[in-house]
């Protein structure tokens, strides 16, 4: 809905805390009117701001559905904005500050709390600039809002961008291969005359920019401009009708479940799992958590129990009572335990079901009276239970299969357990199975704390430092976030608290720093042999000696040394790394050597 939500005393009415009053006059740009036609398009009694004029003068609003609406001939009252004549201001483009004044300059496509001319007080700030604000507890991003400074006022010095900040490029002083305009993450500061380095929303680093050439961005607008990946969420700011499902409006948060890289390529589904059509680029922005999280609590307030399929979620387990091997049930038996796939599945031609999967057939339709939950709450003693050949969504990290633990938090399909391995462990709903109390274990031990000099990957993102990294715990400071942890090039730091920290044995950190996974080896790695056993060719190559890789298929190499030609094939556990091939001096030439020709 595109009407303005209003204050209205007498003569004035208030919109987003901005003052506006019945004139007699014709509308102009900025204005806003309160209509008195009729119209199914437009509200009667409603308001709505004039975003233009047409050629011929006539005043243009946004209708209900956002459309255009051209209002030549129709009834409204005019309404403009009250000067202040109070204290003067000054538009300054910078991060604000709790109890400053900001005014809204380039209003977000998807918001319709405010509108451009709005002005608010800062209630507090985020660290990227984003602030939120006393009426309604908006979140206004850095973009979208200048600082108002009183004249008289002495304005303070900009806080200086650095490493892990996100800018926008808005000049080119140095003759840097950045383009202007688009938005990058700083990941190097010289603190000279260009200090900056930064990384591009392609993943790959420009050459250095001056302090001059960049303003503050948000992190996102940085990942605003990287393309959607199947899996993520992200904002519907416009739609085609013929593409998208009715139910789907501009504003909502879908998740991309397919990107076949024609014109239209994202094909997503809703929150709740209805399917929501097919999208452009244009169409979709990614969507924050914030905006994510808020998208599921809306869900969760509206899906009432008035439904009694509400109760079911996707990708819970639930027991068959009824109705198996019969149509919509072909595959599916009775007592057999299945997962559901869609919960609100309003299309079939039975009428509402759920949709369940992991029967005789790919997909089963069932009455919710005729299934029974198999309940995972917090404080359930939950097994991981994960098929043979398969893995967990998230890795297995410290954990086994059959692992037993206890369940500390559910954010939707996913829970936090806490086993005796791996304290704080992610999984799906759908890989964990409820312990009898006959089956249930004694109390988890404390894990063992960390030590300084130990190695750790981080289940938790901050700063630089995304989920998944390898850090050293290089100090303990023994408080509530004691262990700081630092990359292994050293490039950044940051504390964590145990539960932010997945031991790692020091071998696993030790390849890892070169991206591999323990004993991987690649063709033309310089290795050294240990172990010189059933090697042929008369004891050419024997321990010590120093070897070229080539591959030879699954886990087996030829030996490679100067001067010795045979077929001297080992497994790995034969040698040990010297040089990756990825560090040698030779190759490196070569590339360099084959890319100038």
């Amino acid at each position: 809905m595109t009407k303005l939500n209003v204050t209205v005393p007498a003569v004035d009415v208030e919109v987003n805390g901005v003052k506006y009053r019945k004139v007699e006059r014709d509308a102009r740009s900025g204005d806003i009117i309160r209509y008195t036609g009729a119209d199914d398009y437009v509200t009667t009694g409603a308001f709505y701001e004039v975003t233009h004029l047409d050629t011929f003068g006539d005043p243009q609003i946004n209708d209900d559905d956002g459309n255009n609406y051209d209002l030549c001939g129709e009834d409204f009252v005019v309404y403009s904005k009250v000067s202040e004549p109070t204290t003067e201001y000054r538009e300054v483009k910078r991060w604000a500050a709790p109890g400053e004044r900001i005014r809204i300059v380039d209003k977000v496509s998807y918001e319709e709390r405010y509108e451009n001319g709005a002005e608010f007080v800062v209630d507090s700030a985020r660290g990227n600039g984003d602030v939120r604000v006393t009426v309604g507890s908006a979140l206004v991003l850095l973009n979208e809002y200048v600082v108002l400074v009183p004249v008289s006022a002495e304005e303070p010095a900009p806080r200086r961008l650095t490493v892990g900040d996100y800018a926008k490029v808005i000049a080119n002083s140095t003759i840097h291969n950045y383009t202007i305009g688009s938005l990058v993450k700083i990941v190097r500061d010289d603190n000279d005359e260009s200090p900056y380095r930064a990384e591009k929303t392609d993943g790959t680093e420009g050459n250095f920019l001056a302090e001059k050439d960049v303003e503050p961005a948000t992190e996102a607008e940085f990942l605003a401009q990287k393309r959607l990946k199947v899996g993520e969420f992200a904002k519907v700011v416009a739609k085609n009708r013929m593409f998208t499902d009715e139910h789907v409006s501009v504003g909502d948060v879908v998740k991309i479940t397919e990107d076949d890289d024609s014109s239209r390529p994202f094909k997503a589904e809703t929150i709740g799992g209805m399917r929501a059509g097919w999208f452009t680029e244009s169409e979709l922005v990614r969507a924050t958590d914030e905006e994510v999280a808020e998208a599921k609590r809306k869900l969760a307030a509206e899906t009432t129990t008035t439904d009694p399929r509400s109760q079911f979620a996707k990708g819970e387990k639930v027991r068959l009572i009824s109705g198996g091997g019969e149509w919509p049930l072909v595959g599916y038996d009775n007592g057999g335990i299945y997962e559901v796939d869609t919960p609100l599945y309003d299309t079939h031609r039975s009428g509402p079901v759920i949709k369940i999967v992991g029967g005789g057939l790919s997909r089963g339709y069932a009455k919710p009276e005729q299934l029974a939950k198999l309940t995972i709450e917090v404080g359930s003693t939950v097994r991981l239970t994960i098929k043979d050949g398969e893995k967990p969504r998230h890795g297995w990290g410290g954990v086994r299969n059959s692992a037993v633990g206890k369940v500390t938090s559910i954010d939707g399909i996913s829970a936090y357990v806490s086993f005796p391995e791996q304290r704080r462990w992610c999984a799906l709903l759908s890989e964990l199975t409820l312990v009898s109390d006959g089956e249930k274990t004694q109390q988890q031990p404390e894990p063992v704390r960390f030590k300084v000099g130990e190695y750790a990957r981080t289940l938790v993102a901050k700063s630089s430092i995304p989920t998944g990294s390898i850090v050293r715990v290089v100090r303990d400071d023994e408080d509530s976030r004691p262990f700081r942890s630092t990359l292994l090039d050293g490039s950044a730091h940051h504390y964590y608290t145990q539960d932010e920290l997945e031991p790692l044995d020091a071998e696993t950190a030790k390849w890892a720093t070169i991206g591999r996974k323990v004993n991987e080896f690649k063709d033309g790695d310089i290795v050294q042999v240990v172990d010189d056993s059933c090697l042929e060719v008369d004891g050419a190559i024997k321990n010590g000696d120093i070897v070229t890789l080539e591959h030879a298929g699954a886990d087996m190499f030829r030996l490679q040394r100067s001067g010795v030609d045979g077929g001297n094939y080992a497994s790995t556990h034969r040698f040990k790394l010297i040089t990756p091939v990825e560090q040698r001096f030779d190759r490196m030439e070569l590339e360099a050597m084959k890319a100038a020709a």
